[in-house]
């Protein structure tokens, strides 16, 4: 890791265990290389949790507005952060993630597009299905605890006690779809991710018993 992202990683890594018990499980389903990691999203604190929960740097795909303030921006931008738009729409995005995975790096994609209002998982967009198939990488469903009850959508500041977690699933290949039509592929893929989230969810709730699926 480099230098200033080790630092803040260290400390963050010591706020979450200190403040929220955190707690990591299916470390090893990350593959060596590049992949898409594809977490559930509720709140604020998910990039910072997914960042502490790995052994090695992640990358982030971040809405512009994020980067008009210039502090802000030279931080975020010295974590891995990059500004973008819509992933199916804006074409300079599709690159820079694809870049990204061409480098070796696992980059963080929020499947669901946006924070959950109300804690339950949104639908997936097929937007992500269409990188698997770009830059054929894997796509590891990752599931983030705790979060929501922290710091739900609607609080302006975070609840600094409680109990989070972040679950890495069974990689999803894009090889499984790669005969099927590109849309139906697509479709496919998010159903994929869908579902591995919702197993993962119940697994960590009925007891983190044994091997994530």
């Amino acid at each position: 890791m480099k230098f200033f992202y080790r630092s803040v990683y260290l400390c963050t890594k010591k706020f979450f265990l200190l403040l929220f018990r955190h707690q990591v499980y299916g470390k090893h389903h990350l593959p060596a290389g590049p992949c898409i990691l594809a977490p559930n999203h509720a709140s604020f604190l998910d990039p910072p949790l997914v960042a502490i929960s790995c052994d090695e740097e992640v990358n982030f795909l971040a809405r512009g507005t994020l980067f008009n303030n210039a502090i802000f921006k030279k931080l975020i931008s010295h974590l891995n952060s990059y500004p973008v738009g819509g992933i199916s729409q804006d074409i300079s995005s599709l690159k820079l993630i694809l870049q990204l995975l061409k480098d070796s790096k696992k980059v963080v994609i929020f499947p669901e597009g946006k924070r959950t209002s109300n804690g339950h998982l949104l639908p997936i967009k097929p937007g992500i299905g269409m990188l698997a198939g770009k830059s054929q990488c894997p796509i590891v469903p990752v599931y983030i605890h705790g979060t929501y009850e922290a710091w739900p959508k609607k609080k302006w500041i975070p609840r600094l006690k409680g109990q989070t977690a972040c679950v890495f699933g069974k990689p999803i290949y894009w090889e499984v779809y790669k005969d099927l039509p590109k849309k139906k592929a697509q479709e496919e893929i998010s159903n994929a991710i869908q579902k591995s989230l919702k197993m993962l969810n119940f697994w960590y709730l009925n007891g983190a018993l044994g091997e994530p699926p």
